[in-house]
């Protein structure tokens, strides 16, 4: 994690979460990466609307499922429809270091701090410490930084770590399951585990 530059390209990416689980389902069938992506260029299995839309999906999906522990992806099917969008955002978090780090700093912070309503102001003053910390991310228009501030909204609910009520976002700590849990503490995943659970 530590060797990944910032970058802002998760704003041009979507969650893709149904995607993801039918690359996890025909892994497991036994196609390799090669053959699902020759399925996504002959048959355009993931929907996508144009061919360079789907290699795009195609090579982010190849990129999070790489960079997932192998048990990990094996456990994936055993699991509810919950977990598995959290599979999939630890797959992102594993290759986003901005966006691990505001999980970790944002969304962990305001779950041990008991906070309930979700502010955009959180990720700004993110987005602005980041920016005073690194170069890159100084580097960012603001434009840049609006969109991703607008991204990580978005994957946090899809991903049910918000949930929204008669307009009002609030944080939500999801019960994770037990077997997933436990293989996070003992596959090096211990700080991916406490941002997504508000662990201290």
């Amino acid at each position: 994690m530590k060797n990944l530059e910032y970058s802002a390209g998760i704003v041009s990416k979507g969650f893709w979460f149904q995607e993801f689980k039918k690359y996890i389902e025909m892994l497991k069938e036994g196609k390799t990466a090669a053959e699902i992506k020759e399925f996504q260029v002959k048959e355009n299995i993931f929907l996508a609307p144009s061919p360079s839309y789907g290699k795009k999906i195609i090579g982010e999906i190849f990129k999070r499922t790489q960079a997932l522990p192998k048990d990990i992806i094996e456990l994936f099917s055993d699991l509810n429809v919950s977990d598995q969008k959290l599979i999939n955002l630890l797959g992102i978090m594993l290759t986003d270091r901005l966006f691990f780090e505001y999980i970790y700093e944002v969304y962990r912070e305001n779950l041990i701090l008991g906070t309930k309503k979700f502010k955009d102001s959180s990720t700004r003053i993110f987005l602005k410490n980041k920016s005073e910390q690194s170069k890159k991310v100084a580097g960012f228009t603001e434009q840049t930084k609006k969109r991703l501030a607008t991204a990580y909204k978005t994957y946090l609910k899809e991903a049910n770590l918000l949930l929204e009520k008669d307009g009002i976002l609030t944080y939500h700590k999801p019960i994770m399951d037990f077997q997933l849990e436990i293989k996070m503490k003992s596959l090096s995943l211990y700080p991916y585990l406490k941002a997504l659970t508000g662990v201290i």
